[in-house]
């Protein structure tokens, strides 16, 4: 997946936790947002889960943050799904749509291509959709039957595969991706593994068909296996090794949907970090997939408009009457609807493979079919004038490169909270403001591991992850120093403190009858661990993480392997002061030091042997 999931992610999910899904009941369903949902599942065995759906990522197990009240649309959700008992899940012909069926007959279709849509039906018959439309082959209308959007499976067998790519007017690796619903970066892993050339035409290689074909069924039955495979500067999760890549992953998980998660929860901060130039490209690359994709469905239906030439000038004769009659209903002639009849234009709309495509009533058949493949040259023109543009827009990178001096590097996720390593190991991450410490509890702890807090009104929500490291008593000081060093303490001069440490089962959002929880606040409850006598010093050291030197902001006594460090504590200096003395020591930006520090002022106290000698 690259934010939106591939047919080959739909296929990996389904494989692997189907049989963990059948059975379940829906307990609530929960609107996140209009294009993302959670049906929360129950089944005695594996409990309660958070089954995610997102019309524009994918779906996943995944705990996202729920609205406190019920939207209209989750309400008749629930009305008409909950208590219901899952008795099946598949992904129909190996598209990007999902089919999960109750016991009561009723289907939840989840189509997840374009803007996407959920579907409800009964019996078959559609009752809800979030999106009703008229397609060429299909209505996706309240009463209709319903119609997947593939009626075979692209790679069912040989022969069915074979017959897609002899049919196909496009370069082999756009074939795969779209029609055989592999996707881009699936088809050129395929291509790859069989040594192939991606921009040969079908037509070409015939006679590698086969050894193709059997390198995407490998492919598919990789899928399977449970693995997950991260591609930072790609930002791409997928559920086979890419070899195409031509690297390593940068990480690895032994659980898909571990690595879905991992991928939801980071990619939206890597995001942020793109330059708007980085913007520009992505911007401009999607706009060329999509003239693509017009051009191919022009050209497909000037074909289809000159095979059937007598028709289409009956086509016209029928609107032009109807519109002389002042009858401008829409009507299905040739399977295909039309619509949007226009007398101030003398125009009509044809929808055609999920396309509406605007003809000429006034104009003969042979110029509708004229204008047609002229609407496609023009989709080719405009997708060299962005990759033109593209061009362009790179020699804008290497000019604020240069102007600049060096490339801004890419922040990591974590950076968007305070956090450290602790000498154990363990990563330690404390809220900067109300909506981080919010999100940092409700998305990042788990209940291996430890929640800590200084023992003072408006400290950050400070979390210690056990992610296949034991927390030791040293790793919890020095995560108590953090919170009280990151808290009022510090701006106050207090030159010690008090903070405590809980575990997650003790931390809720659940207020006593009559009280009221902020955002960012949390009730903890039970027995708190204390720690006093809390020094109120930090180090910032430099470490190196993927190639990239990050300064790093922790307890004093914190090990590191960083042969350059410096150490504050509270004081007189202004926080812009303090950051630029420690920028020069350290030798790195202004800003890097900047967002790190604790609020108020700050002191140097001391600084690593290596500075000393070098100043």
């Amino acid at each position: 997946m690259k934010l939106k999931e591939s047919s080959l992610d739909f296929h990996a999910f389904v494989s692997i936790y189907g049989d963990t899904i059948l059975n379940s009941f829906i307990k609530k369903v929960y609107q996140v947002n209009q294009k993302e949902f959670v049906l929360q599942l129950y089944r005695s065995d594996v409990k309660k889960r958070d089954f995610f759906i997102s019309l524009n990522k994918g779906i996943a197990f995944y705990d996202a943050e729920k609205p406190e009240e019920a939207t209209q649309l989750s309400m008749l959700f629930r009305k008409q799904l909950s208590e219901k008992r899952i008795v099946g899940i598949e992904q129909i012909n190996f598209d990007r749509v999902v089919k999960i069926t109750l016991h009561t007959g009723q289907e939840i279709i989840l189509e997840l291509f374009g803007g996407g849509n959920l579907i409800l039906t009964d019996n078959s018959k559609i009752v809800f959709a979030m999106d009703q439309h008229v397609y060429k082959t299909r209505k996706i209308l309240i009463g209709e039957e319903y119609i997947p959007p593939a009626v075979i499976n692209p790679i069912s067998d040989l022969e069915t595969f074979s017959g897609i790519l002899d049919a196909s007017k496009a370069s082999i690796v756009k074939t795969l991706a779209t029609r055989a619903n592999l996707g881009g970066e699936i088809a050129e892993e395929a291509l790859h593994r069989t040594n192939m050339d991606k921009d040969k035409m079908p037509g070409e290689i015939r006679e590698y068909y086969g050894a193709l074909y059997d390198n995407i069924m490998e492919i598919v039955r990789e899928s399977e296996k449970n693995k997950a495979f991260y591609y930072e500067s790609d930002e791409l999760l997928s559920p086979v090794l890419l070899t195409a890549l031509g690297k390593d992953p940068d990480e690895k998980f032994e659980d898909f949907n571990v690595g879905i998660d991992f991928y939801l929860k980071h990619y939206p901060e890597t995001d942020k970090n793109k330059s708007s130039v980085e913007r520009r490209i992505e911007s401009q690359r999607r706009s060329i997939e999509e003239f693509n994709k017009l051009m191919l469905v022009y050209n497909e239906f000037g074909n289809y408009l000159k095979m059937n030439f007598q028709q289409l000038q009956k086509l016209i004769n029928i609107v032009y009457n109807n519109v002389r009659k002042s009858n401008l209903n829409n009507f299905v002639f040739m399977e295909l609807e039309i619509s949007d009849i226009n007398p101030a234009k003398n125009t009509f709309a044809v929808n055609y493979n999920e396309t509406k495509i605007v003809l000429n009533y006034r104009d003969s058949a042979g110029n509708n079919i004229n204008h047609v493949f002229n609407t496609a040259k023009e989709y080719k023109s405009k997708i060299e004038g962005a990759e033109k543009a593209i061009e362009e827009t790179k020699k804008l990178i290497v000019k604020e490169k240069q102007k600049a001096g060096k490339k801004k590097r890419v922040k990591h996720w974590f950076e968007s909270y305070h956090w450290f390593t602790s000498s154990a190991g363990n990563m330690v991450m404390a809220g900067r403001d109300a909506k981080t410490n919010e999100k940092l509890v409700k998305k990042h702890m788990s209940e291996n591991d430890i929640y800590v807090h200084a023992d003072i009104y408006g400290a950050p929500s400070t979390v210690i992850k056990n992610e296949g490291i034991d927390i030791t008593e040293d790793t919890i000081r020095e995560a108590c120093e953090f919170a009280v060093s990151l808290s009022r303490a510090w701006p106050a001069g207090i030159g010690s403190g008090t903070a405590y440490w809980v575990y997650p089962s003790q931390v809720s959002k659940t207020p006593e009858s009559g009280e009221f929880v902020s955002k960012g606040s949390w009730i903890v409850r039970g027995k708190r661990n204390y720690v006093l006598n809390l020094a109120l010093e930090l180090k910032i050291s430099l470490i190196d993480y993927k190639g990239n030197t990050i300064p790093m902001i922790s307890p004093a006594e914190t090990a590191t392997d960083s042969k350059k460090w410096v150490i504050i504590k509270p004081g007189n200096e202004k926080r812009s002061v303090a950051a630029e003395k420690v920028a020069k020591i350290l030798g790195i930006e202004k800003s890097e030091i900047e967002s790190i520090l604790p609020p108020g002022g700050s002191i140097i106290v001391e600084n690593s042997k290596e500075i000393k000698e070098l100043s």
